[in-house]
Order: structure tokens, then C-alpha cells, then sequence
């Protein structure tokens, strides 16, 4: 019976810890609780099998999952977000073998917040958790820009026009954008041609669309491949219809747990 309380401590004091301190590594978690490695992974274990706890797939890094709002208000929206896309982004990489990303708008660009890259056998940029593609420059930035509400598009386009470089100069040419969002909308999805997009993401071709919950863009999720591998006839008969899908699925979740959203 000792043993069982003392178990049951440490997994308390786990959770607290993940409460506090959302997310965290194994390293992380072994220095803050100083608890053992092994103690600790079989601990994460169970816990991630009872529900209690969610490991990203991009990042590695554990919290406390998201059934679990009621405990308290540090569960962030995002990992609500990137916890629920986790499983959608493996099966559509299975499905597709390419891998994915989920990214959502802060600020003038898109954050990385779950990807599937690190699981690919071909190298695809694998540290893309973090990076944050530019709004005006990116296939996630072009598909949420072009289904975002028209007060949050202008909202957008007023804070870039005083930035200088790239975005600042693409955001006061009208024709441009005009035409960038009706080929979006007409089509469903953000493009992304190698050759016409910055390092880091120069080398990739890809395609991305938006995840809607209660009819607003929350989120955007893609399909990346180095240059080169997919045709255009793949994008449209193939790759775009399973992506759709998997926005689909996702959009399904969310909106199960919209409460976490808003």
C-alpha cells in the first residue's frame, strides 16, 4: 500500500509540474521533478494512455491534455490546436507520404505549431517547429489570408504596409493581392512555388488549406515535398483532395471542443 501512495504522489507530481510548466521535454521534466528517467517515461506512458497527457509530435515535448480544461486555465488554446491535428497530420502522411505542418497566424506571420517532418524518412526540413512563414509569402500565410474575415484581412494588410522589405511592398500592390486571393478561393488552397519563396523554405514546393470552426479560420495545415517531386496534376487530383479531407476531419474536432478557441 506504500508503494501504491508513493506511485501515486509521483504521478501527481507530475501533473502539477505539467500544469506549470506546459510543455516540457523528458529532460526538462527529470530535472524539475527529479524523478528518473525510466520512472518518468513509464509514468508518461500510462499517463498518455489514460488521457492525461499529450506529446507533440513535432516538438517531442509533453502537457497535459486537453480533456483535461477543467483542472485549470493553463491548457493554451494552441496545444489544444496542435493536440487535436497530431493524429489527422500522421494519418494524412501515411495516406500521402509527404509530411504536414499545422501552423496558426501570430501577429504578421505563421507559426509551426505541430508537424509531421521529423517522422519522414526523406529529409524535409525537419526543424520547422517555431519557424514562422510570412503572411504574403507563404502557401499557410496565402490560404489563411485569403479565407480570414475581411475586417481581419484589412486589419493585416494596415500593420504591414508599414513594414519595409518584401511584405510592406507586396501589401500596398493591390493587383496583386486581388489576384493572389481569387486564385486562392477559386481553387481552395495556397500554393507554394520553390523558386519564388525565401530561405529557408525555398527548396520545398507545397500546398496548404484553412481549418475552419464555426465558419472563422483557426489554423492551416499543408503538405510539403522538395522541389521537384509532385506535379501540378498530383496537387489537383491527389494531394488537395486528401489535404481538404484532413482539414475536414480536423475541423470536426474542433468544433467538439470550440470552447477551447475563442
Amino acid at each position: 500500500m506504500e508503494n501504491l501512495i508513493r506511485a501515486l504522489s509521483r504521478g501527481l507530481h507530475v501533473i502539477e509540474y505539467l500544469q506549470s510548466h506546459p510543455p516540457v521535454s523528458l529532460a526538462e521534466l527529470h530535472r524539475g521533478t527529479e524523478l528518473p528517467k525510466v520512472t518518468l517515461l513509464r509514468m508518461l506512458h500510462t499517463l498518455q494512455e489514460e488521457g492525461w497527457v499529450y506529446r507533440g509530435i513535432g516538438d517531442d515535448r509533453y502537457r497535459l491534455s486537453y480533456h483535461l480544461h477543467h483542472l485549470g486555465d493553463n491548457l493554451m488554446a494552441v496545444d489544444a490546436l496542435a493536440e487535436a491535428a497530431g493524429p489527422i497530420l500522421d494519418g494524412l502522411q501515411a495516406d500521402v507520404l509527404w509530411p504536414s505542418d499545422m501552423a496558426i497566424r501570430k501577429g504578421l506571420v505563421m507559426a509551426i505549431v505541430e508537424t509531421t517532418r521529423k517522422k519522414q524518412v526523406v529529409v524535409v526540413n525537419r526543424d520547422s517547429m517555431g519557424v514562422e512563414p510570412e503572411i504574403l509569402r507563404s502557401a499557410v500565410g496565402h490560404a489563411y489570408f485569403s479565407f480570414c474575415s475581411d475586417t481581419e484581412r484589412e486589419e493585416i494588410l494596415e500593420r504591414l504596409m508599414l513594414q519595409k522589405g518584401e511584405q510592406g511592398r507586396l501589401a500596398q500592390d493591390n493587383e496583386w493581392l486581388g489576384q493572389m486571393v481569387e486564385l486562392v478561393r477559386k481553387r481552395g488552397y495556397g500554393l507554394r512555388d520553390a523558386g519564388a519563396w525565401p530561405a529557408p523554405a525555398g527548396a520545398l514546393g507545397g500546398l496548404a488549406v484553412p481549418v475552419f470552426v464555426e465558419e472563422r479560420v483557426k489554423a492551416c495545415i499543408n503538405i510539403v515535398w522538395p522541389e521537384g517531386a509532385v506535379t501540378a496534376e498530383q496537387v489537383e487530383d491527389t494531394y488537395y483532395p486528401r489535404l481538404r479531407a484532413a482539414a475536414d476531419e480536423l475541423t470536426t474536432v474542433l468544433q467538439e471542443h470550440f470552447f477551447l478557441l475563442y
